[in-house]
């Protein structure tokens, strides 16, 4: 018997804003021990900016003895936090391109186990109708998740990137998670106070692009390329299986076992069946 604490983040939204976020998923990142990997992934962190901080205090002397014109790479130092930060897809840049890489790098040196359930919401089959609402849908898919990913006899504890409980509902997602047998306990926190969290994100993040990759959802621009290349950079660390090997190997239902567990779970449309979750 084991007992693990699971990270979930979600992407997207459950209506019909196809166009604009053509995919809804949720991510589950699973680990048994937390203490080496996030105090690792924290050194990483406050390594890279005790760096720039260097950095910055040489190019402020460099100025002051001989002022000159800053070029972009200085501006970035001079405007670089050095404190709190979080880690998002959404904020890989050429910028942030290295700093990202070495931080899932550092993650993938530890027995992390992750799964995405993606749904398509291009399939003519999808009808925001088919769900209450998306409280209830984010409720159900992580109950799911949470009941594939944890074998008989095994426990986890749920950490969950922050997400608002409408208004109209008196139902809590903590509540609900805590009703499965295989969870003792559960809670909603900010990401940026959980690398874990953080990690995730990256993960799930670079699932959903491949799939707006293959459908043609992405557009040409400096910020896509950066992204292309992280999620590349992701891909050549996992060990691909022959037969799933492709342009997108993480659009597609695909398990990886090597050097982590990583699984896509494309949830097809005609399994749901209508009348709500």
């Amino acid at each position: 018997m084991s007992n693990y604490f699971a990270f979930i983040d979600e992407s997207g939204v459950l209506d019909e804003s196809s166009k604009v976020q053509p995919f809804f998923a949720v991510g589950f990142l699973r680990i048994e021990d937390t203490s080496k990997i996030s105090e690792k992934l924290t050194q990483r962190h406050y390594d890279y900016f005790s760096i720039q901080k260097e950095k910055r205090k040489q190019m402020l002397r460099e100025l002051k003895d001989n002022p000159r014109v800053l070029s972009q790479n200085d501006l970035n130092l001079l405007l670089v936090s050095t404190r709190h930060y979080e880690y998002k897809f959404t904020s890989v840049t050429h910028t942030t391109l290295e700093r990202y890489k070495s931080f899932i790098d550092t993650a993938l040196e530890y027995p992390v186990h992750f799964c995405a359930l993606i749904i398509d919401k291009t399939d003519p089959l999808f009808n925001s109708t088919i769900y209450k609402n998306y409280w209830s849908a984010y409720i159900k898919y992580t109950k799911m998740l949470c009941q594939k990913n944890c074998d008989e006899g095994n426990k986890l504890c749920v950490i969950a990137d922050y997400m608002n409980r409408p208004a109209d509902t008196d139902v809590y997602f903590e509540n609900e998670l805590n009703t499965l047998p295989n969870i003792f306990n559960t809670l909603r926190a900010h990401s940026e106070t959980f690398t874990l969290l953080q990690i995730c994100d990256l993960m799930l993040g670079s699932v959903v692009f491949q799939w707006r990759q293959k459908n043609g959802f992405v557009k040409d621009s400096n910020r896509a390329k950066a992204k292309k290349e992280f999620v590349e950079h992701f891909i050549q660390k996992l060990i691909i299986p022959d037969n799933k090997k492709s342009d997108y190997p993480l659009a597609q239902s695909i398990t990886c076992n090597r050097p982590i567990y990583f699984s896509v779970w494309p949830l097809r449309l005609s399994q749901i069946k209508s009348g709500g979750v």
